[in-house]
């Protein structure tokens, strides 16, 4: 099995070398890519962790590239490089995915230490599940009495919900968290590619013997690793393609998906049997809009986390976090996360407001309230929204207060204390 390495995109060959060769010294396996091209072909032909790439490069820019890398591998971490000290294009950057960005020239010493978080927190998977809402509660209920069994776990849910924070945190919880817990996207990889990264003689299957495999997106399989999968799963052993030896495996099997399993069974793109073995236990994440009152708990982790990482002692605006709360999250907790980090990384000190807001945030929600007289403040308008909505569940639940709580995802105080605010 190949390691995750770091790919260093930059037309300085010069530069691009002696990162590689400082973060070879460091212990990481590292690529090199002097073009855009180049750099996306490593992408698609390798396990990359993290990206170094430079803002300008001679055959594509880097914001070019940023885009196809979060496209074909969305876990992969890529911070900018810029000799220009243009902050409008890092920002930019910074909004299309990348992590951070560092300006030219900078300390070998420095970036090492960027690439050794960037493993970390990637590894951590971004810790613990954090909650307090009756359907995670719920959730956790279940997991309470299955972590500590081999059973196989099948996750549904929208992207961003947390599948694969969960899935390490099953993993941390079970009789093999001292054994290897390895991720395999089953999306991001041609059907021979995959085959052998998941069961090659030194592919993830054998690799994670005795420990845990999270499958992401496992509806995106082949029939030709569905058969592999179920080979796994029944016989406890692969059959390595790259040289037909049977090895025996002994792993606990997590999978993800993003679809109903059961959509693709009955259009034949998926093994009947197959997902039988998979779905002993199935349990469906709730969006984040579905467990508001988790939102605060949520927000306070993160920022716990970037304030120790970057020493900063930022807090949350009570109006900000009142109108987070309210917000439809489409990209559920990973848009939450990336927005408080977007919103850490800019500002200096003090709280963050609803003026740190991307302006962007609120044109892309707008879209869909035309109906909505959108002029005046932010808070009012989304205060408005809240209102609507709140009058609506009580409606249709015929003002049952609890009822109406669960329609909106929200606690029945947290319902109550809206209610008074909306009529002062």
């Amino acid at each position: 099995m190949m390691e995750p390495g770091v790919l260093i995109v930059d037309d300085e060959i010069k530069l691009c070398r002696n990162i590689a060769l400082k973060l070879k010294r460091e212990g990481y396996v590292t690529y090199e890519a002097y073009d855009g091209k180049s750099a996306i072909r490593k992408i698609q032909q390798q396990p990359i962790r993290v990206v170094i790439l430079d803002f300008m490069l001679t055959d594509m820019t880097g914001l070019e590239v940023l885009k196809k890398i979060k496209e074909l591998s969305p876990q992969t971490r890529v911070f900018m490089l810029t000799a220009y000290g243009n902050v409008e294009n890092a920002v930019l950057a910074i909004k299309w995915g990348a992590s951070d960005y560092l300006n030219k020239p900078f300390d070998l010493k420095q970036l090492a230490e960027v690439v050794r978080d960037s493993y970390q927190s990637l590894d951590e998977l971004s810790g613990d599940v954090v909650f307090k809402s009756l359907k995670m509660q719920a959730v956790r209920g279940i997991l309470d009495r299955i972590t500590m069994t081999d059973a196989p776990v099948l996750l549904f849910g929208e992207s961003g919900v947390g599948k694969t924070t969960l899935a390490k945190w099953i993993h941390d919880h079970s009789r093999r968290k001292e054994q290897q817990f390895l991720y395999v996207n089953c999306g991001s990889m041609p059907e021979g590619m995959l085959e052998r990264e998941l069961f090659g003689a030194s592919g993830k299957a054998v690799a994670a013997d005795g420990g845990t495999l999270f499958l992401d997106e496992i509806g995106c399989l082949s029939p030709l690793n569905q058969a592999h999968l179920h080979r796994l799963m029944e016989e406890k052993s692969v059959i390595c393609p790259d040289t037909q030896q049977r090895l025996t495996v002994n792993v606990r099997l997590v999978t993800s998906t993003g679809q109903p399993l059961k959509l693709l069974v009955k259009e034949g793109r998926f093994r009947d049997d197959l997902y039988y073995l998979l779905n002993l236990v199935e349990l469906e994440l709730p969006p984040l809009r579905e467990r508001r009152e988790d939102i605060p708990l949520l927000v306070e982790q993160k920022l716990a986390h970037l304030n120790a990482k970057y020493g900063k002692p930022l807090t949350v605006s009570e109006e900000l976090m009142e109108l987070m709360v309210g917000l439809p999250w489409q990209g559920n907790i990973s848009e939450l996360m990336n927005l408080i980090e977007r919103m850490h990384l800019l500002k200096v000190n003090g709280a963050l407001e609803v003026d740190d807001l991307p302006s962007s945030l609120v044109g892309h929600y707008s879209n869909s309230m035309d109906h909505l007289q959108l002029q005046g403040k932010l808070y009012d308008v989304l205060e408005e929204v809240e209102g609507r909505m709140i009058t609506g569940a009580l409606e249709k639940t015929g003002g049952n207060q609890s009822k109406a709580a669960e329609l909106l995802g929200i606690s029945r105080n947290a319902l109550i204390y809206k209610m008074k605010r909306i009529e002062r």
